[in-house]
């Protein structure tokens, strides 16, 4: 006999219970299927930290190195400017050499001044002291990564906050969803 009766309704059928074989499988898969995406993502974060941390160190380290003998450079020359002008001289009047040389440290300290805030000078001026190491560049990547988490989650609270303070919170304000789109769509 069919399990349908002649009018088409179905029969109660409840199917068997699982066994303990099939639980611990279907339970064992899950739990491989979590801890293997947290492991890949989790992953994927370092390996783009240490992506980050490479790069940086290979592209800032060396700018530095330049700033750094830019800077002794500087350093020398207006020693060298200023012990030539003081051998130039027969005689040496104290208000003349003061002027003299209070004109070339001011320009020494206007580059310097310079270097500090275009170039990034950081005030040391040893090769062997560089802030580009690759623990400096990996904390910075990955304060670069948090960052941008912070960013997305405050952009994300600014736009429920505003949606949930327009006059009718069924509807979506226009004004908030086309202003909000665009820089949540850009990350």
């Amino acid at each position: 006999m069919s399990r349908r009766s002649a009018y088409g309704a179905r029969l109660d059928y409840s199917p068997p219970p699982p066994t303990n074989c099939a639980k611990f499988l279907y339970y064992s898969w899950r739990l491989c299927s979590v801890v293997f995406s947290h492991f890949v993502m989790i992953s994927l974060v370092v390996a783009y930290c240490i992506l980050g941390a490479v790069t940086f160190e290979r592209l800032e380290s060396q700018h530095e190195r330049e700033v750094k003998k830019n800077i002794s450079q500087i350093r020398a020359n207006t020693t060298y400017s200023i012990w030539q002008m003081t051998n130039r001289v027969s005689y040496l009047s104290q208000s003349n050499w003061t002027s003299d040389v209070l004109d070339m440290l001011k320009e020494f300290e206007n580059a310097i001044l310079l270097e500090m805030k275009v170039r990034g000078w950081d005030g040391s001026e040893s090769p062997d002291r560089l802030q580009w190491t690759f623990t400096g560049a990996l904390f910075y990547s990955i304060v670069v990564i948090t960052t941008i988490a912070l960013k997305q989650r405050l952009l994300g609270f600014y736009w429920m906050l505003k949606v949930s303070l327009s006059p009718n919170n069924y509807k979506l304000d226009k004004e908030v969803c086309s202003k909000s789109a665009p820089i949540i769509s850009n990350f």
